[in-house]
């Protein structure tokens, strides 16, 4: 299993930052490696509401809320993807800070493939999605400080 731990400093109170990341179907608007996203259960949000994504780079996944604990802490689980992962699960931890919000995100994943797929992930996996991730962080800093999509 790997783990991808980041984090952000917000300048938006953890209310405002929890509203985004649980707007399951506006993802496209921060994050810049997701095209489309829309919500797919019954259920718009708290636990089992399920989102699905199309991404920018081609594929799609769709991952279901597992924890919700507003407006602190929150939990996505894959529920099916396109992608080679065999198990992914990512948190995020919610602490005011100043005038502000700390994101936390860990991040654990198992890519399929057994072996294979472990190298796949020491090689270059890892080091894409740990960017990524990055990326969606100052997609969702942006977004959440100004109401504009990161450029």
């Amino acid at each position: 299993m790997t783990v991808l731990e980041n984090s952000a400093l917000i300048d938006a109170v953890p209310e405002k930052v929890w509203e985004i990341l649980t707007s399951l179907a506006t993802l496209e608007r921060y994050d810049p490696a997701v095209a489309k996203s829309q919500i797919v259960s019954e259920s718009h949000d708290g636990p089992g509401a399920v989102r699905r994504c199309e991404l920018v780079a081609g594929g799609w996944f769709e991952e279901k809320i597992v924890d919700w604990n507003p407006p602190s802490a929150l939990s996505f689980q894959l529920v099916r993807c396109s992608l080679p992962v065999h198990h992914l699960v990512h948190s995020y931890v919610l602490s005011p800070f100043g005038t502000g919000t700390l994101v936390q995100q860990r991040m654990e994943y198992q890519l399929k493939f057994g072996p294979v797929g472990r190298i796949m992930d020491a090689l270059m996996v890892r080091k894409k999605w740990d960017a990524g991730v990055k990326s969606f962080f100052a997609g969702l800093k942006e977004y959440a400080e100004t109401g504009r999509k990161k450029a």
